[in-house]
């Protein structure tokens, strides 16, 4: 039988915020990921096996939750019941053949879809230094009536990411691919925006650094890069356009003006 509890409990401790919400959803998954990977591990699977792995992966759950939940205080000493000595007795056996390979193979994946998505979000969200937390929140603005982003929601804000680079801390990296911009921060991470390019900057490639900054009407604020390309301002980020280069939302680019000074790399990939 497959240790589902072990799995579950390093999910659940991988969580953050670990609240009965994320946790009910945690298992949702778990019941789900395992009814899918039998089937496609081995669809000749009886009803009776993955009945038995269901009810193995729902005692794993309840048994989490109640390590999960408030201790009553133990009794002393002097109080504490004695359990009666137990004894088992097992006849002779004849030896037992592994059917539930597959199974256990399955349970296996499980475990490591949920060990890796608690992990990926946990990166994803935790903040790296509460510095830039308290900056960031208290320098957003609300733009999304002015805005009809292509990404969707949470995804389309500025905000701090779990991203691994070989670039030095500071250096801009514009991934026109992705249609995101990076500031590299320390402990693997980034401040992350959105961006749109537009036709100047379609086969744009290369190392580059900020040669000079300038405050526009029209842009919000303007970064120059070598050659004259720019990274500058936009009240419609995602949408598309006929003229400029590296397009933020009005909000995002006076952030990124305020906190990067002249000479800082920019790295610009396809």
């Amino acid at each position: 039988m497959v240790d589902y509890y072990s799995i579950l409990a390093r999910a659940v401790a991988s969580l953050n915020p670990n609240t009965t919400e994320q946790r009910r959803a945690l298992y949702d998954r778990a019941r789900k990921t395992l009814a899918d990977k039998i089937a496609t591990v081995d669809p000749s699977a009886s009803h009776t096996d993955l009945k038995t792995e269901s009810a193995a992966l729902e005692a794993a759950i309840q048994r989490v939750e109640r390590d999960l939940a408030p201790r009553p205080a133990s009794p002393g000493p002097a109080d504490a019941p004695r359990r009666p000595a137990r004894t088992r007795r097992y006849r002779d056996m004849g030896p037992l053949k592994d059917g539930r390979r597959p199974l256990r193979i399955a349970a296996g994946v499980l475990g490591a879809v949920l060990i890796l998505g608690a992990g990926a979000a946990v990166y994803s969200f935790w903040p790296r230094n509460l510095t830039d937390l308290r900056n960031i929140s208290n320098s957003r603005t609300v733009t999304a009536a002015v805005e009809e982003p292509v990404k969707s929601g949470y995804v389309n804000l500025r905000q701090l990411v779990y991203y691994r680079s070989n670039q030095p801390v500071g250096t801009i990296i514009v991934d026109k691919t992705q249609t995101f911009l990076y500031v590299v921060r320390p402990n693997a991470s980034a401040l992350r925006y959105s961006i749109g390019v537009g036709p100047e900057c379609v086969t744009l490639a290369g190392l580059f650094h900020v040669v000079r900054k300038e405050s526009s009407d029209s842009a919000a604020r303007i970064l120059y890069l070598d050659k004259d390309y720019r990274i500058h301002g936009s009240t419609a980020v995602a949408q598309p356009a006929t003229a400029g280069c590296i397009r933020l939302v009005n909000d995002d680019v006076i952030y990124l003006y305020d906190h990067t000074p002249l000479e800082s790399r920019v790295v610009v990939s396809n």
